[in-house]
């Protein structure tokens, strides 16, 4: 027997803002303090016009496992506010069950083993210009928006039918599972990202963020790079990370100087005519 089909019908047709006024008042004032923010976070999301009666088990786990992750500083609390919170609705026989069973913490897949020794790597800071950390930005918000409308399609495919043989269910998951996975990159690349000053560096030098102005001599066909880091490069743009070939050969040089990069095509030579 499921959760779902557990225990007697609800009372009356209860929405989740009409449960959540009541049980917010039911607290003390101590408590609706430390709760509020996270039960209202989870009312917002399931949406405050939904009737209780139509919680289940399935919809709920899913909102946990996307929801509440080991990094956040306020896991435990977050948990024990939303078993409280499912506690109420089915001690108010709002709910069929007591969903708060599906309320935990996943563990990370490299939990600690006990007696190991784990070292904490510094990652190195990484160079951008300020136009790439803004587009880092935009990508960040736009991605974090659209998590709460992936994880209720995850949600919503989940309670229909057999998950193995459910393809809507693995389409959803899969594409939470990736946008999850690219929020998590941009942020760590927020974490790390360094502003390049031009204005502190020697402004003869091609640099991170500097505008490099070259002739191929060969062809005598004269291109303008911008020098950027490899998450902002855009080879439509003219836009070459200096960990590519050509990158790397132009970062250091200065005007007048002549260099050579090894291609595919055989060895070019470039000719620095202006840097900025």
């Amino acid at each position: 027997m499921t959760n779902e089909s557990k225990g007697a019908a609800p009372t009356a047709q209860v929405t989740l803002g009409e449960a959540l006024r009541e049980y917010l008042h039911s607290l003390k004032p101590e408590i609706r303090h430390q709760q509020e923010m996270f039960v209202r976070k989870y009312v917002e999301h399931a949406g405050p016009e939904t009737p209780v009666a139509e919680l289940t088990g399935s919809r709920i786990e899913s909102y946990a496992e996307f929801s509440i992750k080991h990094t956040d500083p306020n896991a435990s609390q977050r948990v024990a506010a939303l078993k409280a919170w499912f506690q109420f609705l089915k001690k108010k026989n709002y709910a069929v069950a007591n969903y708060g069973v599906h309320i935990r913490m996943r563990k990370p897949a490299n939990s600690r083993v006990p007696g190991a020794v784990q070292v904490r790597l510094q990652a190195p800071p990484i160079e951008m210009t300020a136009e790439g950390v803004e587009d880092l930005k935009r990508e960040f918000d736009e991605l974090d928006s659209k998590m709460p409308d992936l994880i209720k399609n995850v949600e919503v495919a989940r309670s229909d039918g057999d998950l193995r043989e459910n393809a809507p269910y693995h389409a959803a998951r899969e594409a939470l599972a990736f946008a999850d996975n690219r929020r998590k990159q941009v942020e760590e690349a927020l974490k790390r990202a360094v502003v390049v000053d031009r204005s502190t560096k020697d402004q003869d030098l091609a640099a991170v963020g500097s505008t490099v102005v070259v002739t191929l001599l060969e062809k005598n066909f004269q291109v303008t790079y911008q020098l950027v880091g490899p998450r902002e490069a855009n080879a439509a743009e003219k836009r070459i990370s200096v960990d590519s070939p050509v990158g790397r050969v132009l970062l250091g040089c200065r005007v007048g100087q002549e260099v050579e990069v090894a291609a595919p095509q055989g060895v070019m030579r470039y000719r620095i005519d202006a840097v900025s």
